[in-house]
């Protein structure tokens, strides 16, 4: 039987770029994650947070309309939508207790099987190659922190725009928005970075979950209790998402003079080792894979 007897033929077409595939592995990442019913739920409470942030907004858009006379007193009252980069920094970090339990469930699925059933080899027989592989993991998590974080506070921000009467709040306040992505940013660059080199190297779910408690709730505890023994704020420095707080007190422009100035650079050290240790732990597991194309 030839070949064109059962309907085979050459491909004719211009091969797309292989970094193309990254997008096609963070899609496809991100639908595994959203066909589990618990990260639904986890989404769902992220959404809780900011449908009461959207309807606080809107709330207070209304009886400043109704009475201008009362706008400074509602501020008061509803300090969390004074259309500030505080508001948006606290909500922002306030989503990112959610996304943390999310991302501790969701390394397994993401990461972790690959390397417990072989998935991993599968995408590496095809035209790509493991740098093309961890780029499309690593926008899955991203895109994963930025559903929760970024994308909401950026609704947020163009709600409270659009209440007003005019544009001069976004033409005034384009500083904000520049804040969000870059808080945003940093946040799911860092997470993405650490999630994968945990998932990575422990694989399941159990192990994986306690990594991750011991990294953001049980280094926190004992950094406030080494802070209040020893008397000196600085063991607050092991608190990683804290530090990732102090840098996004700094994109959104609004960290206080003095001792806070002085932990920034500190905190951005300590950011920066956390992502070079977590390259560094990536890398051998990519590189123990061994396929033949």
């Amino acid at each position: 039987m030839s070949v064109d007897s059962v309907g085979f033929r050459g491909w004719s077409e211009r091969l797309t770029s292989p970094w193309l595939s990254s997008w096609s592995i963070a899609r496809t990442g991100l639908l595994l994650v959203l066909r589990r019913k618990l990260f639904w739920i986890l989404l769902g409470l992220a959404l809780l947070n900011f449908l009461f942030m959207f309807a606080l907004i809107y709330l207070k858009a209304q009886l400043s309309a109704q009475n201008p006379a009362i706008e400074r007193f509602v501020d008061r009252i509803l300090t969390s939508v004074t259309g500030t980069g505080d508001s948006y920094l606290n909500f922002m970090f306030l989503q990112g207790t959610v996304t943390m339990l999310m991302l501790a469930f969701a390394g397994e699925v993401l990461v972790g099987s690959d390397f417990q059933q072989g998935g991993l080899t599968f995408y590496l027989s095809r035209r790509i190659s493991r740098r093309h592989y961890a780029l499309g993991k690593l926008l899955g998590i991203g895109m994963l922190v930025s559903l929760t974080t970024t994308i909401p506070a950026v609704i947020l921000f163009i709600e409270y725009g659009a209440m007003t009467d005019s544009l001069t709040y976004l033409r005034e306040n384009w500083r904000i928005l520049l804040g969000i992505l870059g808080y945003g940013a940093i946040m799911a660059t860092v997470l993405s970075l650490v999630l994968f080199a945990l998932a990575a190297w422990l694989e399941k779910t159990v192990p994986l979950v306690m990594a991750w408690a011991a990294l953001f709730v049980l280094l926190p505890v004992l950094g406030r209790i080494l802070s209040r023994v020893q008397d000196d704020e600085d063991w607050l420095l092991i608190m990683l998402w804290r530090n990732l707080r102090l840098l996004g007190s700094w994109c959104f422009g609004s960290v206080d003079a003095g001792e806070e100035t002085e932990l920034i650079g500190w905190a951005a050290s300590i950011v920066l080792l956390v992502c070079a240790a977590s390259v560094a732990a990536i890398i051998p597991r990519l590189r123990a894979i061994r396929v033949v194309q």
